[in-house]
């Protein structure tokens, strides 16, 4: 009887030991695939001094990306849907079927601010809602959420994504994103304009004391005055920060950051302005005679591109683009460093789309 009894809690014991393995495989088999899916979907990591666009274009709407030999750009033809074409604007073709504007690209992948349509309340004003996402380049619509927001200027510094982001109780501040959604909020409680980026760190006029320039280190998270010197939308540029002066009629200067110097390279009032290389386009402010120039980093070499209001100056190694006031499709491009005729520019329309992608955050 003893014997039986022995058996039988021996079978039981048996039979729950391989329940417990067979539950503990189904786990590490979801663990592992959860894992795998993760380590799949993970976005890696960018090179150190990796930047997904320029300053100036993104001062400028980040309306054109160059990353090599390939332009993506905002279609202002097609709804500003994400093309591509390569350096000449040859081999057009649709990205993804989405209006977006300050483009960032590094590696496989593209950033940008994605304009949905929908409007909030800003200040007063009818603001639209946009997205934060990023992009597989080649993918059928594999995006990645971070953000639905009233949003800015977004850009990509090494593995973040930092964008201008309102809500109703804080305004205006500094957030990012890690590339994977999983390190996401708010930074800096300002108004920042993080197109200046210097090693890694953003440098921007603080709004909140007259525009004077201060500097944010993204390591640390903190930001600290760093010149006495009043200015909008600086750009830097191979130890130099360029920007628009404030006062003395809004000329373009540039600060030497070898012995802090500050120098006036135009004796034009400037609206907007772009620098690549050793080129630098603005657009004149004029009653008489406005019109879009071209000059050398240094102020020299002089000369009038196009009579009339531009803005949005976006610069490629070849072409630089630019439009009509208020007339995103009325859209140009010159030579950046050859001859100085400007041609109209007309993107093609792609009638093939893909569809809109929903946003999916982390």
């Amino acid at each position: 009887m003893k014997g039986e009894i022995f058996m039988a809690r021996k079978r039981k014991g048996t039979k729950t030991f391989i329940i417990l393995l067979i539950l503990l495989a189904i786990i590490a088999s979801v663990i592992l695939l959860v894992s795998f899916i993760k380590l799949r979907t993970r976005i890696p990591d960018n090179p150190a001094g990796t930047l997904g666009n320029t300053g100036g274009n993104l001062n400028n709407g980040g309306l054109f990306c160059q990353d090599g030999n390939t332009v993506y750009f905002s279609n202002p033809m097609d709804h500003g849907y994400i093309y591509s074409m390569d350096l000449d604007g040859r081999n057009q073709k649709l990205v993804m079927n989405v209006p977006a504007k300050y483009i960032n690209s590094a590696g496989k992948y593209l950033y940008y601010n994605q304009v949905d349509g929908d409007t909030d309340m800003v200040y007063g004003f009818t603001a639209e809602v946009h997205g934060i996402y990023s992009y597989k380049k080649g993918s059928r619509n594999k995006t990645r959420g971070y953000d639905r927001t009233v949003a800015g200027v977004t850009t990509l510094i090494d593995n973040y994504v930092y964008y201008q982001h309102y809500d109703n109780d804080n305004g205006m501040t500094l957030y990012r994103t890690s590339l994977n959604g999983d390190d996401k909020g708010e930074v800096l409680d300002k108004i920042v304009n993080p197109c200046c980026v210097i090693n890694g760190n953003i440098y921007y006029p603080d709004q909140d004391n007259y525009f004077l320039l201060n500097v944010f280190d993204t390591t640390t998270l903190t930001s600290a005055p760093f010149l006495n010197e009043r200015m909008y939308n600086p750009v830097y540029s191979d130890n130099y920060i360029y920007y628009i002066g404030i006062g003395d009629d809004y000329p373009l200067c540039r600060l030497s950051l070898k012995d802090k110097s500050v120098e006036r390279l135009t004796n034009d009032r400037v609206d907007c302005f772009n620098i690549m290389g050793d080129i630098i386009f603005y657009q004149r402010n004029s009653k008489d005679a406005p019109a879009l120039m071209r000059m050398n980093r240094d102020g020299s070499g002089l000369v009038e591109i196009a009579r009339g209001n531009y803005t949005d100056i976006n610069m490629t190694s070849l072409y630089t683009y630019f439009h009509t006031v208020g007339e995103p499709s009325d859209l140009y491009r010159v030579s950046t460093a050859g001859s100085p005729s400007a041609e109209s520019f007309i993107p093609a329309v792609i009638k093939k789309k893909q569809g809109r992608p929903s946003f999916q955050g982390n």
